[in-house]
C-alpha cells in the first residue's frame, strides 16, 4: 500500500508541477528540482503515466491476492451474506486500495507538489 501511495502521489505531484517555471522552487527544494528536470526532459512525463498505469494495476492486484480470506473464513461472527460481500468478492481490499493507497496520496500530493516528492 505504501508504494501504491507513493506511485499515485508521485503522478499527481509531477503531472501538477509541469507547467510551473523549476527555476522559482530550485533553491527552496533542491530534490523536487532534480525529479521535475528529469522528468519533464522530453517525453519523460508521458513515458511515466503510461507505465504507472501498469504498476499501478499489478500494485493493486498484489494488494488483492494478499489480503484475500481464507476458505470458511468468518468475521466477529457477521452474517455470511456480510462476509460473502465484503471479503470473498474483495469488495474490503477495493475500498482499502483506493481510499488508503490512492486517494489520499492524490490529496495531499496535489496540495503539497514540492514537499511530496
Amino acid at each position: 500500500v505504501l508504494w501504491l501511495s507513493m506511485v499515485e502521489g508521485g503522478q499527481a505531484s509531477l503531472v501538477g508541477l509541469a507547467p510551473v517555471q523549476r527555476d522559482l522552487y530550485k533553491d527552496s527544494h533542491p530534490i523536487a528540482y532534480l525529479n521535475t528536470a528529469i522528468s519533464q526532459k522530453g517525453d519523460n512525463l508521458d513515458r511515466y503515466l503510461l507505465g504507472r498505469q501498469f504498476m499501478v494495476v499489478l500494485i493493486v492486484f498484489v494488494i488483492n491476492l494478499s489480503g484475500s480470506p481464507l476458505p470458511g473464513a468468518e468475521l466477529w461472527g457477521f452474517p455470511k451474506i456480510v462476509t460473502d460481500i465484503f471479503l470473498v468478492t474483495g469488495f474490503a481490499m477495493i475500498l482499502y486500495a483506493a481510499m488508503i493507497g490512492q486517494l489520499n496520496s492524490q490529496v495531499n500530493a496535489a496540495h503539497c507538489m514540492l514537499d511530496y516528492i
